[in-house]
């Protein structure tokens, strides 16, 4: 222990030293630091800020800090009246679950908030706050349950888990070797149970000196008093701990762990007296001490009857001791952390009119908010990757990756779908930072970086991040292996663009030169914003990368045109990997496409984002100064948009089609009236003034026979033969991520056109704007109030919401829909 207790002190001093609130000058004196840089101060209380979260999005709650191998934890829990509900433990947040709610409901990951979980088959409602110090290091969680109305003496078991992962083996002494960080139990050990609050303290390279608390909660909290003729160490009254060691990466499994400890328990049991019927719930699920071990993973089981709230601390040694959370102070803090949440939604959110008047709207919008931060993750590990196999280009068939482990990677994230989706998604993720582009654009800066940081050297991105083991864990083995041949669209290079067009010109703090009070000035939040040389800055250091990124596209989609007599101009290209019922790679799946599929084929949508790829690239290269680049992607993007015209437009359809050949080798239009039609649209590359085109775009979306629908513009025309045939998945649904973009579309081209549309033009645009809006916010506000979720789409003919629930991702852009002006007119 005397080794350890001075490697405890170095490391705090370390720590101390690390964390700038001291340094060592030449002579070894100590001073205190001053800082007087501001984007070095404001980067570490941004960082700092969102070091700690509930990062572990695909459990119900889960949290862990923004280090690659560090202190994970999580709760989980069961009913404790019965022996069948133990094989229904809540840990991972799952599709089918039996809830009506389970999401935050008012929450910032740089402040806390609260998650509120009805569970129905428990008959129980679980709200869990957690709020951080202002220092970003500490934190604080309230487990708070309620039964429901007849159920108010069932039983319930919660299992807090922590697991300290990253340890290193050090030479402390010539004889003995001892891990560089650890978690241990200050409570003397009790095989029996524990009464009051049981503590840890730990340590590790990265967090420095720390304690975990976890207490009983109050008074008024009833535990069950079990058979209480059975052996002492079963008492329900008391809390139990359990401990072993886990090896890196596999914290992550602490429910099968703790499953496989408790079976083992059991089984002695029965062994003991005879038969389970013996034995009540409450005695027999308590996770007993049989191997004496003590390591580096901890379960402390409590079981209630009743209603019954408890507390869960960690306290960081470098907490200042003002800021220090404790169960006394914790209401507190958690009542002032919904508080700064609810003043920086109404700072950042005005909803119009007609959603403004109806304050059940405003509860929707702050748990749109909340729901799709609450789904921020931090991942970290290897992924699967196959470099071999080579599509062939006259074969679309389903091929069978075999990859090959890549990384490590790391990845600061949001999902589509905590029950569902619970990982990176590469087109999914520029719609779910458009909600918080006003609200928090210093953390979309830095999850746009998280994600380019993952450009390879061939310029590639995996389209579905499944990194580390966790994250497999959640995904079938026939989808979790990636193609560097297959790409998605590049939705993040929109999101920075508008960073870069709506920074200010100048930086209201003036010249950063000047001696300033740091703390007074910084604003986490919108720094970004406020100061355009730090967004200048990255643009310059990943424009390279993004430059590479384009290339790869250009590159791997090329398309063929001299070989089917196109023309000259060979910006014209195809999905790579699609087979004849499936486009994944374009993400809108089973979309209808050229049948049969043809090495011939061009897709518009591709062609598309390319366009707009170019475009926003482009602007950077503006910023940069780099003119030789602007010349080139202007170029690149005028030709574009010329093959969108010249190869795409039919004529007769009075659409944009997909091109393939038919059985001589004559180019044919592919036309299926629907999503795809629409991109030149939705990406913006039809020029204002091309009114006949806009007009018969206007009216395939509005017309009740094509798009139209009264719950929003469906994926696909009700006069296509593949109408809601099949999987049907995007052949009729409709998807809010598209209704957002044709929005935004519709109210572009009118206030830049309108001086060139006829009246009659410009009326339908303004009328289906506003209609539009009002359908969808309404129909996707009406199923969250009846199933209380939000949907991954909804259905045309009766507006019911359908596939993964708490669809948090890009349908999260109904709150930017329902911050959009009520009328353009």
């Amino acid at each position: 222990m005397k080794s350890r207790n001075w490697f405890f002190f170095i490391l705090l001093l370390i720590q101390l030293v690390s964390s700038n609130q001291i340094r060592f000058d030449l002579h070894g004196t100590i001073d205190e630091y001053a800082e007087n840089d501001l984007t070095s101060k404001y980067n570490k209380l941004a960082n700092d800020s969102l070091l700690w979260g509930p990062y572990r999005s695909a459990l119900y709650f889960g949290i862990r800090p923004r280090i690659p191998r560090s202190l994970l934890s999580g709760l989980m829990w069961f009913s404790a009246d019965n022996y069948q509900s133990i094989g229904k433990i809540r840990h991972f947040y799952e599709q089918n679950d039996d809830m009506s709610k389970a999401n935050w409901i008012e929450y910032d990951p740089r402040i806390g908030g609260r998650q509120i979980i009805k569970d129905n088959e428990n008959h129980v409602d679980i709200t869990i706050d957690f709020v951080k110090s202002h220092d970003g290091l500490s934190w604080g969680v309230k487990i708070d349950s309620k039964f429901h109305e007849g159920y108010k003496d069932k039983k319930i078991a919660f299992v807090w888990y922590s697991g300290l992962e990253g340890e290193k083996r050090s030479e402390l002494d010539s004889d003995e070797k001892e891990r560089t960080g650890f978690l241990k139990l200050e409570n003397t050990k009790n095989n029996l149970g524990y009464e009051g609050d049981i503590k840890f303290v730990g340590i590790s390279e990265e967090l420095g000196a720390f304690e975990l608390t976890i207490n009983d909660g109050p008074d008024t909290n009833k535990h069950p008093k079990g058979n209480p003729d059975l052996n002492s160490e079963l008492d329900p009254r008391k809390t139990h701990h359990y401990s072993l060691t886990v090896p890196d990466d596999n914290v992550w499994q602490a429910r099968d762990i703790f499953m496989t400890m408790l079976q083992e328990s059991i089984k002695e049991l029965i062994e003991r007296f005879g038969a389970v019927e013996k034995i009540p719930p409450e005695n027999l699920f308590i996770l007993r001490d049989l191997q004496n071990f003590e390591g580096n993973l901890h379960f402390i089981e409590k079981i209630y009857q009743g209603d019954c709230e408890f507390d869960i601390i960690y306290d960081n040694a470098l907490t200042p001791q003002s800021q220090k959370i404790n169960s006394k102070n914790l209401a507190t803090k958690i009542n002032d952390a919904l508080k700064a949440f609810e003043e920086k939604f109404q700072l950042n959110f005005k909803i119009n009119a007609p959603f403004d008047s109806l304050p059940k709207y405003t509860e929707f919008a702050k748990e749109l908010l909340s729901g799709l931060l609450g789904g921020l993750s931090y991942v970290y590990g290897d992924h699967l990757v196959d470099r071999e196999t080579i599509f062939d280009d006259d074969s679309f068939e389903s091929y069978q990756l075999n990859g090959a482990f890549e990384g490590p990677h790391e990845l600061f994230t949001l999902v589509p779908s905590r029950p569902f989706f619970p990982r990176g998604f590469y087109w999914d993720e520029g719609f779910h930072l458009m909600p918080l582009l006003q609200y928090d654009s210093d953390l979309v800066l830095d999850i746009i970086k998280s994600w380019f940081n993952l450009i390879d050297e061939d310029g590639w991105i995996a389209r579905e991040q499944i990194i580390g083991r966790e994250s497999r864990s959640r995904v079938p083995k026939e989808f979790q292996v990636q193609s560097p041949q297959i790409v998605n669209p590049p939705t993040l290079t929109l999101v920075l663009t508008y960073l870069l067009e709506n920074v200010s010109k100048y930086s209201k703090y003036g010249n950063l030169n000047d001696p300033v009070n740091v703390d007074e000035q910084i604003s986490v939040g919108n720094f970004v914003l406020n100061n355009p040389e730090v967004l200048t800055n990255y643009t310059r250091e990943v424009y390279p990368k993004l430059k590479s990124h384009l290339n790869m596209f250009r590159r791997t989609q090329k398309g063929y045109v001299e070989e089917f007599d196109r023309g000259s101009n060979q910006e014209a290209y195809r999905w790579r990997g699609r087979t004849e019922t499936h486009c994944l790679a374009s993400g809108i799946d089973d979309y209808p496409r050229a049948s049969p599929a043809d090495v011939a084929e061009l897709n518009v949508d591709l062609l598309s984002w390319i366009g707009i790829m170019t475009r926003s690239i482009s602007l950077m290269a503006e910023i940069l100064n780099k003119k030789e680049d602007v010349e080139e992607f202007k170029q690149i993007e005028n030709d574009i948009i010329e093959n969108i015209n010249k190869l795409h437009w039919s004529e007769d359809e009075k659409t944009f089609c997909d091109v393939s050949v038919n059985e001589d080798d004559e180019n044919i239009f592919v036309c299926h009236k629907g999503y795809v039609s629409l991109f030149p649209f939705l990406t913006k590359l039809i020029s204002v003034d091309d009114n006949e085109k806009l007009q018969s775009i206007i009216e395939i979306i509005s017309n009740p026979e094509e798009l139209w629908s009264d719950y929003g513009v469906r994926s696909l025309s009700k006069q296509d033969p593949n109408y809601r045939t099949g999987e049907n998945y995007w052949k009729s649904p409709i998807w809010i991520n598209i209704n957002y973009l044709i929005l935004d579309s519709i109210k572009y081209y009118y206030n830049e056109g309108k001086e060139t549309m006829s009246n009659e033009l410009a009326k339908v645009f303004a009328e289906t704007y506003q209609q539009l809006r009002i359908n969808i916010v309404k129909n996707v506000f009406d199923q969250w109030e009846s199933t209380g979720f939000v949907w991954e789409q909804y259905n045309d003919e009766d507006g019911k919401a359908q596939k993964a629930k708490n669809f948090l991702g890009w349908t999260s852009t109904v709150l930017t829909m329902m911050t959009m002006p009520e009328n353009i007119d």
